[in-house]
């Protein structure tokens, strides 16, 4: 993997060998200093060179190893026009292939479920959960063909952290190696010991990569969410010049494939994790101000937090803070030792292990992920059709489970909602959402030709162009 380059005052754009030199880029579509020209979000064509070059070679995260519990459980996974199926064929194994009958190309099933074979449901042709042909309904009058090539047509299907991710390209490299960074510095927070809490996907109008874009970075805080940082949580109005001297600073880092943003505190603040750094402001007790502020995230988002973290954060209001710690740094050892007499295995986690993972991660192309120790928020965005303006979005929250459940099965189920008003999302994400609109609208007018973006604090989004330029301008 090449060096990280961190937007720095020197202000270069980040380069990495192999990079696609900006001449083989057509210009209405070329990147340039901190800048993204709108055609990327708004054009059909450059939706369909996405579609065709971009999802069909890039690994995607398509479902969590829960989702299939049995031998036979499948879970579909569709982008652009491609329909996948990943079916646990064995307990031990995983396979996906591409969802379409070998006789006439029918989808051989929907949505999630589980079967004891494929069976097409045009003409009950079948096959095994390995993929190979089972039965050809009056086989005799067909063209002799071998059983081999009647067998599903694979697709790549590998695992990391508990998820299952898909590749369409049988030449990509190994998910682990693609994944580089993420996987060593994501393993203290135990992702694979998680579950879903939930999962809903919403519609939205707006491209996939505007619904990332709005996770992709904590310089909207401030115009978003001015409540995070107010003891009064309802007040929403828009903040004031003061508390915008105090707001969250946010720096970017990116890597050869994925980029993070860290929520350091008040500008320039050394990195680190200390909740004291996203406390209540207007409260003088620190410990009621790191209180807050997790007990909000945990009651308004579900996620990210969880019911031990309310509870250790409840123990602090009152608690006698040891000499020498911060409130923020004594509620995480609450949390600790409520979570092991609990039965959770609870790894500790170094200062540099949480400046390593920063607050959230776009694993390219269409995920981002916030790690986080008990609880963890994930997003993917896909195309919706051929419409560039809309997209479908999906939230969900995994929470750690105790060593004694590691091994139980779950009856769990999405949600879908066309409108994301209707999903209960909480006042956070709904003011997230609320925005996917106004950019969409904004973008379209004749005054805006592209972002231009802060090269410390959304570089994230920038990176994300700068990767998919590897896919579309080489061959």
């Amino acid at each position: 993997m090449s060096a990280v380059v961190e937007p720095q005052l020197g202000r270069r754009v980040p380069w990495f060998e192999g990079d696609v030199p900006p001449e083989k880029v057509p210009e209405k579509y070329r990147l340039s200093r901190a800048f993204v020209p709108k055609g990327r979000y708004l054009d059909p064509e450059f939706l369909k060179l996405e579609l065709e070059k971009v999802f069909t070679r890039a690994w995607l995260m398509a479902c969590r190893l829960e989702e299939l519990p049995g031998v036979g459980c499948f879970v579909e996974y569709e982008i652009g026009g491609h329909s996948i199926l990943i079916v646990r064929e064995a307990k031990d194994s995983i396979r996906a292939y591409f969802n379409a009958c070998r006789h006439r190309g029918t989808r051989l099933a929907r949505g999630r479920g589980r079967v004891g074979s494929l069976i097409c449901p045009f003409h009950g042709w079948r096959w095994n959960l390995d993929g190979s042909i089972r039965l050809v309904l009056d086989r005799e009058e067909f063209v002799p063909r071998s059983d081999d090539d009647l067998g599903l047509v694979q697709v790549r299907a590998e695992q990391w952290g508990g998820f299952v991710f898909i590749n369409m390209d049988p030449d990509a490299k190994p998910l682990l190696e693609y994944l580089d960074p993420i996987p060593r510095i994501f393993a203290p927070f135990q992702f694979e010991n998680m579950r879903y809490r939930w999962h809903k996907s919403v519609l939205l109008p707006c491209n996939w990569k505007t619904a990332l874009d709005g996770f992709l970075e904590a310089y909207h805080v401030a115009g978003t969410h001015p409540q995070l940082y107010r003891f009064d949580k309802s007040n929403t109005n828009i903040a004031s010049m003061k508390e915008l001297e105090s707001r969250m600073w946010a720096p970017t880092t990116v890597y050869e494939r994925h980029a993070h943003y860290s929520s350091v505190g008040p500008k320039k603040k050394d990195v680190g994790k200390d909740p004291a750094n996203r406390g209540t402001g207007g409260v003088t007790d620190e410990r009621l101000s790191v209180a807050l502020s997790v007990q909000y995230i945990a009651d308004d988002m579900r996620g990210l937090e969880n019911e031990r973290s309310w509870r250790a954060a409840e123990a602090l209001k009152t608690a006698d803070v040891p000499e020498g710690m911060t409130a923020g740094q004594y509620y995480l050892q609450l949390y600790r030792d409520l979570s092991i007499a609990e039965g959770y295995d609870w790894p500790e986690i170094t200062p540099q292990q949480w400046a390593e993972a920063g607050t959230a991660w776009n694993v390219f192309p269409n995920t981002i992920l916030l790690p986080n120790q008990g609880s963890v928020f994930g997003y993917r965005a896909r195309p919706n059709g051929m419409d560039p303006d809309s997209c479908l979005f999906e939230i969900f929250s995994l929470d750690q489970v105790p060593v004694a459940d590691y091994d139980k099965k779950r009856d769990f189920q999405p949600q879908f909602f066309e409108d994301f008003r209707e999903a209960d999302l909480g006042e956070i994400f709904t003011q997230d959402l609320l925005n996917a609109k106004e950019v969409t609208v904004g973008m379209h007018s004749p005054s805006f030709d592209g972002h231009r973006l802060s090269e410390d604090q959304e570089m994230t989004i920038y990176n994300h162009h700068r990767v998919a330029d590897r896919f579309l301008w080489t061959d």
